[in-house]
């Protein structure tokens, strides 16, 4: 596995279930770092002989790509060293670190890269780029059907690509109770908690949620929003939030090691994105059977089926986003019906466990191969 980093986010949760989870019998793993460990790595238990850790600040610009060719060679040796069959990269840069370094291999290992959803936020320049280093894998991974369409009808991209949808472990969701949490925000029995757990920055759209509690909160304030999570954007945020006059209808809680807790506590999980590949957030919520509000971008309506298990939004729309949430408001019976939809559909599309055996099916195709 190769990843910039470990770092909080959902393709690094993904790819920590892979090292997790992948069949030991058939499959030794090894990873690479390209930046440092990240916060999460302590949750990988491999040997230091399999891991490499590197730095890429110190990359030179070329042509077409930045990067650091000493990195390569460590790369290359440390393949070697482990005697390496497939490279599975996530991600553009990792893809072309560990791209030329596996094809620079007298048996070069197989190259398989994994598009999270980069691509949706790519400029013009970025996807031209793309067409050429894209060439480097041997196979594609996309966690989304749309993500697959966007990479064939928007990047021309002529290898063969697969599509695996991203997983969560259900267990961790399924059974965890909230009402803690409801009890530390003060909730009382006839409010309405409205919420999401995400990274603050630009991609997750949650300015356009505030701008949507505005208005919810002006026509039934016994709605209120929680938003968890830290990132880039969260003072802009809060500033934003205290001149819309919601200081005290939202609360910033910050990093959560309780999102399982703080997801049950909610009545609907809303997630704003502007660009997604196929969020674990809306998986999540998913598993502990929450009704859902997303915008209609990347793989979020392949989770969120619209009047079934949640609404359907277009992105930077506040407007369509506050009608939704005062939809599922009203809609008293909605949450018990979503609850059934979602435990009928998420073991059999989104657990971890499907993930991972389609990654092993995959894996063990191309190398015998």
């Amino acid at each position: 596995m190769v990843v910039n980093s470990l770092d909080v986010g959902g393709l690094e949760r993904v790819v920590i279930s892979l090292i997790r989870h992948l069949d030991p019998s058939l499959f030794r793993v090894s990873l690479i770092c390209l930046n440092g460990p990240g916060k999460l790595f302590s949750e990988v238990d491999l040997p230091s002989d399999r891991c490499l850790i590197l730095d890429k600040s110190s990359s030179i610009d070329f042509r077409l790509i930045r990067f650091d060719p000493r990195m390569i060679l460590r790369i290359r040796r440390f393949l070697a060293s482990n005697h390496v069959e497939l490279v599975h990269a996530h991600n553009a840069g990792p893809l072309i670190y560990g791209g030329f370094a596996a094809r620079s291999l007298l048996n070069r290992p197989v190259m398989v890269y994994s598009e999270h959803n980069q691509i949706y936020s790519a400029s013009e320049s970025s996807r031209r780029k793309f067409q050429y280093y894209v060439r480097l894998a041997d196979h594609i991974i996309a966690v989304s059907n749309d993500l697959l369409a966007t990479l064939t009808k928007k990047t021309g991209v002529t290898r063969p690509i697969s599509v695996i949808h991203n997983g969560i472990d259900g267990n961790r969701f399924s059974l965890v109770d909230g009402s803690k949490v409801r009890q530390e925000l003060g909730v009382l029995p006839d409010e309405f908690l409205v919420g999401t757990g995400v990274v603050l920055s630009k991609q997750k759209g949650i300015a356009y949620l505030l701008d949507a509690a505005k208005t919810v909160v002006e026509r039934e304030p016994r709605i209120r929003f929680a938003i968890a999570g830290d990132g880039p954007l969260r003072a802009e945020l809060a500033r934003q939030a205290e001149r819309l006059g919601l200081t005290n209808s939202v609360r910033f809680l910050g990093y959560r090691s309780d999102i399982p807790q703080f997801v049950s506590a909610l009545d609907l999980y809303v997630l704003p994105s502007l660009w997604e590949g196929l969020p674990l957030a809306l998986l999540e919520a998913m598993a502990i059977g929450k009704p859902m509000i997303a915008t209609t971008v990347g793989g979020n309506p392949e989770v969120v089926i619209d009047g079934k298990n949640g609404y359907l939004v277009p992105p930077r729309n506040p407007t369509a986003l506050a009608e939704a949430v005062l939809r599922g408001f009203r809609d008293k019976d909605f949450a018990s019906r979503a609850q059934l939809f979602n435990r009928q559909t998420f073991a059999s599309q989104f657990s971890e466990a499907a993930m991972v055996r389609a990654h092993e099916r995959l894996f063990a195709k191309l190398c015998d191969g």
